[in-house]
Order: C-alpha cells, then sequence, then structure tokens
C-alpha cells in the first residue's frame, strides 16, 4: 500500500524490524526522530535526505543506503515518487554485540552517511530483505533469530562493500561480483548467476572476469574452492567428507579428481603428508 505520510513503525519485541514505505505522488513528511536507528534503503526512486543539526542536503537514488542514528532529527522529501525499505535496530541489539556496534559506528561516521551500491551488492542485499520480510511476516519456529540474524549479515554486508557507485562500469561490477565470489566461494555458483550479479550477458561477463581474474570463472571458482579445501584438511577438524561439503563441492569424486589435479595428491595422501610437516 503506497502512503502519503511516514509508516508508524512499532518494533518487535526481538529489537529489529525490516518494513516498507511506498511513496504516492503526494507524500510528505516533517521533521521526525526516532528512538531507534534505522537504514533506508532506496529501493526505487530518489529522495532528498536532511538532518537538522546539519542543514545539508543529501540526495539518494535507487540502489542508495541512508544510515539514520537514533535520536537525530531528520527529515525526507521525495523528488520522485519512491519505495523505500527500512530496518530498523533498536539500541539493544547493536549494544548486546560489541562487534556489531562497531560495525554501525563505521557507518554513523560517513560524512554523508550514504553509501551507494553496485548492482552485485543490490542484488545480495535485497534478496535479504525479501527473506527478512517474509519471515516477519509469518510466525514461524525461529523467525525471530532469523530476522536478527539477516540484520546483523546486511551490516556486515555494506560494511565490506561499501560505496561502489550505482554507476559502475562493466569493469567494476564484474570485479565486485569477483569479492562476492570469494566471500562466498562455498555457494551454489555458476556462470548465468554471476553474470546476473554484474547485469552483463555471459560472453560479456566471461571475457571481462577473465581480464579481471587472469582465469576462467570455473577455474577462479574451484582454486578458492581448494585452496581453502587444503586449509581444512592441514587443520585435521574435518573428515574429507566434511572439507569436501564445506568447500561447496556436492560430489565426492569430483572432489577427489579436482583436488588431485591442483594438488597432485588424492585428499587424504595430501592430509597425511602435510601432517608430517
Amino acid at each position: 500500500m503506497r502512503v502519503s505520510g511516514p509508516i508508524t513503525v512499532s518494533l518487535p519485541d526481538y529489537g529489529v524490524l525490516f518494513a516498507e514505505s511506498a511513496h504516492t505522488a503526494e507524500f510528505r513528511m516533517a521533521e521526525r526522530t526516532d528512538r531507534f536507528h534505522k537504514l533506508i534503503y532506496v529501493l526505487a526512486g530518489r529522495v532528498a535526505y536532511r538532518e537538522k543539526r546539519r542543514n545539508k542536503v543529501v540526495e539518494a537514488g535507487a540502489g542508495s543506503i541512508l544510515i539514520v542514528p537514533r535520536d537525530v532529527t531528520h527529515e525526507i522529501a521525495d523528488l520522485a515518487p519512491s519505495t523505500l525499505l527500512l530496518l530498523c535496530l533498536e539500541g539493544e541489539f547493536l549494544g548486546g554485540d560489541a562487534d556489531l556496534a562497531r560495525l554501525w559506528n563505521t557507518f554513523t561516521r560517513l560524512p554523508e552517511r550514504r553509501v551507494v551500491l553496485s548492482r552485485p551488492t543490490r542484488q545480495r542485499l535485497e534478496g535479504m530483505w525479501r527473506r527478512a520480510m517474509v519471515e516477519a511476516q509469518h510466525a514461524r519456529i525461529g523467525g525471530p533469530v532469523t530476522v536478527r540474524a539477516l540484520a546483523a549479515q546486511t551490516l556486515v554486508l555494506l560494511a565490506r562493500l561499501p560505496a561502489e557507485g550505482g554507476g559502475a562500469s562493466a569493469t567494476e561490477r564484474v570485479a565486485a561480483v569477483l569479492r562476492e565470489v570469494d566471500e562466498t566461494f562455498h555457494d551454489e555458483w555458476d556462470v548465468d548467476r554471476a553474470a546476473a550479479r554484474a547485469g552483463l550477458s555471459r560472453h560479456r561477463f566471461t571475457d571481462l572476469f577473465r581480464a579481471e581474474a587472469g582465469l576462467t570463472f570455473w577455474d577462479y571458482l574451484n582454486g578458492r574452492r581448494l585452496d581453502h579445501a587444503a586449509k581444512l584438511l592441514r587443520s585435521g577438524e574435518l573428515s574429507v567428507t566434511g572439507v569436501m561439503f564445506s568447500c561447496g563441492f556436492n560430489d565426492l569424486s569430483h572432489f577427489y579428481r579436482m583436488f588431485r589435479q591442483r594438488h597432485g595428491l588424492a585428499p587424504k595422501k595430501w592430509a597425511d603428508q602435510a601432517a608430517k610437516m
């Protein structure tokens, strides 16, 4: 439902709320001060954000995040009819975890309190936001835990991939996907998913990825997985099957073959030799 004024926000007992505010053309917002922290993601449209004590207007288009600390008097005006996604956080949610508090503090020190995200990061963020909103709307076991975890993941994502630029070039978008693969090599990746992340055709993405990484997408992905497998085998904390699973492989014989090609020995023999060094 579209609204002509700010939505009323009531946080649940677990202190985290993912919400939507879809604006009509007549949307108006007076200055307001909230008792909770907010991230405002501009899903569509364009807004002007102003904090009273700074008296500086910051414009934010689709793909931008605005950081609004608690107790800060602010206002938002639509420059075009907008749809905003809100992540509202009780102070106790951040204050109860030193790592989360440090993450939040890095955002509040940004000069304009704004982060502009690349297409790949927007897709990741929107996926987490969707899941959180579904969890909050359906009374399922573990729902509050999942929502709090997704809020924490959102903060980590923004801290690791800030200010990539909404107008990023194709090369910059491919570089952002490469960084995502570095962090999530254990996920279900393929070239089509990676190309979609970058907003490119499969052929264009493949060419740019090879230029950026010096390897094909599959060689890079499998290399990350197999190097991580070697670290896990060296630690001796997991079985070969456990290592295979942790690295993103689904077939043991395929994992053995790939590992032998990269490291010269089958996983078990490699681990035995590494233990003697």
